[in-house]
């Protein structure tokens, strides 16, 4: 099959690592890559399509084994199962796959059972990509991490005691997915970005009932913050987070900030977590996607062999709204 594999740094140059990740130019489309073959409890999918991620050959899997077939989002066909009742060949799904596997840039890719769900059939192939990890990380901070109670489709209004919520990161492939689910159950959502000018009629769009820049927040107080981009926008919400509210980060170059809350904030639940593969979760947002209740936001496609161009727009400033994906199939 073909694949894009990280292939690793010359014998004379530095190994890739935290501290020296792998460039674009590490990204080669190579041909006969053996077929992955699936195990008991898996699928064998044949790929449409693949979410580029930002940032993604700097995390450690992209430099633990020499050439990693980098992704984690995908959707397409199912070739072939081992050992499955819930999926059979030539079911249409999507999935992320866990981060210690990867290997969606490819034709073809190994799934667990439990990481599929069956795709929303009013969305395209490139569509539905975008969606899993990125709307998982959503689910996870707002329901299971945040506690707030998950919506019903048919009912989806049910906040308990919550009614407010602050997004930082709003407008971003995270943040546009709590916001949206947020309002879906009923909160008040108070939506930040950088720029009130260039988001905020997108985030009011989404449901946000309030849009503020970075530098409002602090005349602001929550009881629930999530954020999704670290830095000054966490720093500021020590501030503004009730001395017993929920503080969720899902910035990676957070994940120790809740381990030294400022005086006075001890109480405070300040949870850093980093997002897992769910196909009962993805499961329900396929629903909500599929009623309409929650939309998808494609940026960008391009074909498998133009990878390193794919990574560039991803890790950059993108025109456009939404996720970098490889079509692997048209």
């Amino acid at each position: 099959m073909q694949a894009i594999r990280i292939h690793p740094a010359a014998s004379s140059i530095t190994p890739f690592s935290a501290s020296n990740p792998a460039p674009p130019s590490s990204l080669v489309l190579d041909q006969d890559v053996e077929i992955p073959q699936p195990k008991p409890g898996q699928a064998l999918v044949r790929v449409h399509a693949a979410t580029v991620t930002r940032g993604e050959l700097t995390w450690p899997e992209s430099y633990r084994k020499d050439f990693h077939i980098p992704g984690y989002d995908v959707y397409g066909v199912v070739e072939s199962v081992e050992g499955l009742s819930e999926f059979k060949p030539g079911d249409e799904v999507f999935a992320m796959v866990h981060t210690r596997r990867g290997s969606t840039w490819a034709e073809y890719a190994v799934v667990d059972a439990h990481e599929l769900a069956l795709k929303p059939k009013n969305l395209r192939w490139a569509e539905a990509a975008t969606v899993p990890m990125s709307a998982l990380t959503a689910w996870q901070a707002l329901f299971v991490k945040a506690g707030v109670p998950e919506p019903g489709v048919d009912a989806p209004k049910t906040t308990g005691s919550l009614s407010r919520v602050l997004v930082t990161g709003a407008s971003g492939a995270v943040g546009s997915y709590i916001v949206q689910l947020a309002a879906l159950v009923g909160l008040s959502v108070v939506a930040a970005s950088s720029s009130n000018q260039r988001n905020g009629q997108f985030l009011r769009s989404l449901g946000a009932a309030e849009t503020i820049e970075y530098a409002d927040m602090r005349h602001h107080s929550f009881d629930l913050i999530i954020d999704t981009v670290g830095g000054e926008p966490l720093s500021q919400s020590w501030s503004i987070i009730s001395n017993d509210g929920t503080l969720v980060s899902v910035d990676s170059s957070s994940f120790a900030f809740a381990n030294s809350p400022p005086e006075g904030k001890e109480a405070v639940n300040a949870i850093f977590f980093i997002v897992e593969p769910s196909g009962k979760q993805l499961g329900k947002i396929s629903r909500a996607l599929e009623v309409g209740l929650v939309r998808p936001f494609l940026a960008h496609t391009f074909p498998l062999a133009e990878a390193r161009a794919a990574y560039e727009k991803a890790s950059g400033r993108t025109d456009r709204r939404g996720k970098v994906v490889l079509v692997i199939r048209p």
